[in-house]
């Protein structure tokens, strides 16, 4: 049975005397009648009630002491009995733990507890740190969360800075934050989304408020604080297409290539500084510079290691992440049998890199005294890129820039263009054998690369607006396409039909190339 405690404030006031008003906490009742007594003894005649404000309604969950807040007494009774009433039919759901929590602390909870097993932990982490300060709240301690987590996704995660730093406008909309769960509305999310929308993408907003959603949902499933209706319910995420397209144009390959040559200078020089620095046993910043201004001068061409012509070479030819390439390590490379296996992709499958001959020999040339192949900072790489566009005169910011991912697209597009010009080419199967997508839908923009009669089906379904719908930025078709997708990833991308016997495989078809 649940039972009410009146914990409004005594009030005690004296007719036509404001200022002898005062209030009680309902906590100390002594003070309040000593109050009266020192008024009457004045020769006042002081009146005493107990406001409508603050009621305790006290329930047991499990044998557990449970208690609600009501603001009134009418919303204190109701609560009592709805609380009876689904206790009695075995329906009750405890929502006084989403009254009494912040939303603030479920996402210091979920950044703690659940964002070390992300494999974006990292970028997680920087997301919630933006918003606990943008609320008022001081930065976690990435670093140490990461460390004291049981079961890290990444035990060998390099976090660059302990709690991150600013990349973004603080946002005075994100102080909702500190509203208790269940208080939260629809309202507080859209007015957070279209502040953030004034300085950021779409796209960044978006996965912003993918944060938001895993913390509500982890909030309810999983931690089992339950909220009457979710907050995030009728929320709109902002629409938006960010689709790339971009492809190496004209004489752009060689122009970085050489660019790439002029960086792996830049790279060498480097790593023999660190050398001589070591050698010498120095530690200040003065006999860093010089130890680099001597392995400067020193350099010569047969001490220079090509990792980011080889690292360019290797993003054409294989059509691998970035994040694959970077933790690619030499004990996974069989380079006798041209193939690099992959542990762990983005969508959580082991897959295998077919080399060409060519790629085996710039690989067998890099220098094998690291763990990784390619040894390079991701933000390093992020400058040497910058560097790299700039030296071949491409744009590495705005609509027209190249990116590093854009090399992958490269590579998948000429496999598919190879489609053509191969007896029986490819089918869909086989490109997403190369390209490692678990999703063949992602393949879609791929087809019109080849004259073939699926690619004319396809554009003339993605052509009518009813069959496409946006999902994360890209076109899908949806199912008034009527495209099974079996049909789909069967059918050759050949202009000819090929017969059973004259299918050349993807792996073949490595091996013609290399």
């Amino acid at each position: 049975m649940a039972s009410i405690e009146n914990r409004s404030r005594t009030e005690v006031l004296v007719k036509d005397r404001p200022d002898l008003t005062r209030l009680f906490p309902h906590s100390k009742p002594h003070e309040a009648q000593s109050y009266v007594t020192a008024l009457r003894t004045a020769g006042h005649k002081p009146s005493v009630s107990v406001l409508d404000e603050a009621y305790m309604v006290r329930f047991r969950v499990n044998g557990k002491r449970c208690h609600f807040t009501a603001t009134t007494a009418a919303e204190a009774l109701a609560t009592k009995k709805r609380i009876e009433s689904e206790q009695h039919h075995s329906l009750f759901v405890d929502y006084t733990k989403a009254h009494q929590t912040k939303f603030s602390d479920l996402l210091v909870r979920y950044l703690h507890e659940e964002a070390p097993r992300k494999k974006g932990f990292l970028v997680l982490a920087y997301q919630i740190n933006k918003l606990l300060e943008d609320a008022g709240l001081p930065r976690q301690d990435i670093a140490a969360i990461h460390f004291a987590h049981p079961n890290p996704q990444s035990s060998s995660l390099h976090i660059p800075k302990p709690t991150g730093r600013r990349m973004s406008p603080p946002s005075e909309s994100a102080s909702f934050i500190r509203s208790p769960f269940a208080s939260l509305k629809p309202e507080d999310f859209r007015e957070y989304m279209d502040e953030r929308l004034q300085t950021a993408s779409p796209a960044t907003v978006d996965r912003e408020l993918d944060v938001f959603r895993a913390v509500c949902t982890t909030a309810v499933d999983i931690w089992r604080i339950h909220v009457h209706i979710d907050p995030m319910k009728g929320v709109q995420r902002p629409s938006y297409f960010n689709e790339r397209d971009r492809r190496l144009r004209g004489n752009e390959e060689a122009r970085l290539m050489s660019a790439a040559q002029k960086e792996d200078r830049r790279w060498s020089t480097k790593v023999l500084g660190n050398q001589l620095f070591a050698q010498a046993s120095a530690s200040t910043k003065y006999q860093r510079l010089k130890s680099l201004k001597e392995a400067r001068q020193t350099l010569v061409d047969t001490q220079l290691a090509p990792v980011f012509s080889t690292f360019l070479q290797f993003q054409l030819m294989t059509g691998a992440r970035l994040g694959e390439t970077l933790k690619l390590r030499w004990d996974q490379l069989q380079l006798d049998q041209q193939t690099a296996f992959l542990p762990e992709t983005k969508n959580g499958r082991a897959r295998a890199l077919s080399l060409r001959s060519g790629l085996v020999e710039l690989l067998r040339t890099l220098p094998q005294n690291t763990e990784h192949v390619f040894p390079v900072p991701k933000d390093y790489l992020r400058k040497a890129w910058k560097r790299m566009c700039a030296a071949a005169d491409i744009p590495a910011e705005g609509l027209d820039s190249l990116r590093i991912h854009d090399l992958r697209h490269e590579a998948i597009s000429r496999v598919a263009e190879a489609s053509s010009q191969l007896p029986g080419g490819f089918s869909l199967l086989d490109l997403q054998a190369f390209s490692g997508h678990r999703d063949p839908r992602m393949l879609m923009r791929y087809t019109h690369l080849t004259p073939t009669g699926l690619a004319k089906r396809l554009d003339a379904a993605f052509a009518k607006p009813e069959n496409v719908t946006l999902h994360r930025g890209r076109r899908r078709l949806t199912e008034a396409a009527e495209l099974p997708i079996a049909e789909i990833m069967s059918t050759p991308l050949s202009p000819e039909a090929p017969h059973p016997s004259n299918v050349v495989s993807l792996s073949m078809y490595r091996k013609a190339a290399a």
